[in-house]
C-alpha cells in the first residue's frame, strides 16, 4: 500500500527527486545621485522624450543611476548581498562624483545620450569593491524571465540578456565608463541640450542601492537600499 502511494504521489509530481531549481534575478548595484543631479538628469530625459517618443522615459521605475556592477544572482542570496554592501554607500566620498559631459555621438544624426561621470580614482574604488563584494553570489545562466517583464508582453531584448553576465569582463575596471542614460534623440535637439540644458556639477551618492532590471538595463524594481 506504501509502495503504491509513493507511485502515485510521484506520477502527480507531489514528490520529486529533482533539485529545486533557483530563480535567477538580473541586478544593478548603483548610485544613486543626489538632488540637484536627479532634477537635471530628468529635465535632460523629458526634452530627450518628447523628441522620441520610443525611447525610455525617466520615472519611479526607471530611476536616474549610475551602475557600478549588473550580474545575475539567485534570489535566494540576495539578503547576502544586501548584507555584503552594507555600509559601502560610506564610504563615497561627499561631492566626489562630477558630471562632465552630455555625451553623444556627433558624427550621427540620432544618437544615444548619456551624463558622462568623470571616472575617479575614488568612484573607480568603489566600483572595484562593488564586484569583490558581490563576486561569490554570481551566477551566468540568467534568462529573459530574471528581468522585471515588459509591461505590454514584449519580451525582454536578447541584447539586454547578453549584457548582464559580461559587464565584468567587457564593462568594468579599465573599461568602467560611469554614466547616466538618458535615451536616444536627434543630434540637433543634444547640440542644444548640451550647450543650454546641461550643467557640469559636482555631487553626492544619496544612496547606494540594489534593483533588478528590466528591458534595456533599466533599474526597475528596488530590492535594497543603504540607509
Amino acid at each position: 500500500m506504501k509502495k503504491r502511494f509513493i507511485a502515485m504521489a510521484v506520477s502527480l509530481g507531489l514528490l520529486s527527486c529533482a533539485p529545486k531549481k533557483d530563480n535567477i534575478i538580473a541586478i544593478d548595484v548603483l548610485i544613486i545621485p543626489s538632488e540637484e543631479m536627479d532634477a537635471q538628469a530628468l529635465k535632460l530625459n523629458s526634452h530627450i522624450h518628447q523628441n522620441n517618443p520610443e525611447t525610455i522615459k525617466l520615472d519611479e521605475n526607471h530611476i536616474p543611476h549610475i551602475t557600478l556592477l549588473q550580474c545575475f544572482i539567485n534570489a535566494t542570496d540576495l539578503p547576502k548581498v544586501n548584507a555584503a554592501l552594507e555600509g559601502l554607500h560610506k564610504a563615497i566620498p561627499q561631492d566626489s562624483l562630477q558630471a562632465e559631459s552630455l555625451f553623444y555621438y556627433q558624427d550621427k544624426e540620432e544618437s544615444f545620450a548619456m551624463v558622462r561621470i568623470e571616472k575617479t580614482k575614488s568612484l573607480l574604488k568603489i566600483h572595484k569593491k562593488t564586484i569583490e563584494l558581490v563576486k561569490p553570489y554570481i551566477v551566468k545562466n540568467g534568462s529573459e524571465e530574471s528581468f522585471v517583464q515588459n509591461p505590454d508582453g514584449s519580451p525582454i531584448r536578447e541584447s539586454t540578456v547578453i549584457y548582464v553576465p559580461e559587464f565584468i569582463e567587457k564593462y568594468s575596471y579599465e573599461n568602467f565608463d560611469p554614466h547616466i542614460s538618458l535615451g536616444v534623440a536627434q543630434k540637433m535637439l543634444l547640440d542644444s541640450l548640451a550647450q543650454h540644458v546641461f550643467k557640469p556639477i559636482q555631487f553626492e551618492a544619496a544612496s547606494l542601492s540594489v534593483y533588478q532590471l528590466g528591458d534595456h538595463g533599466t533599474a526597475q524594481k528596488l530590492l535594497w537600499q543603504s540607509e
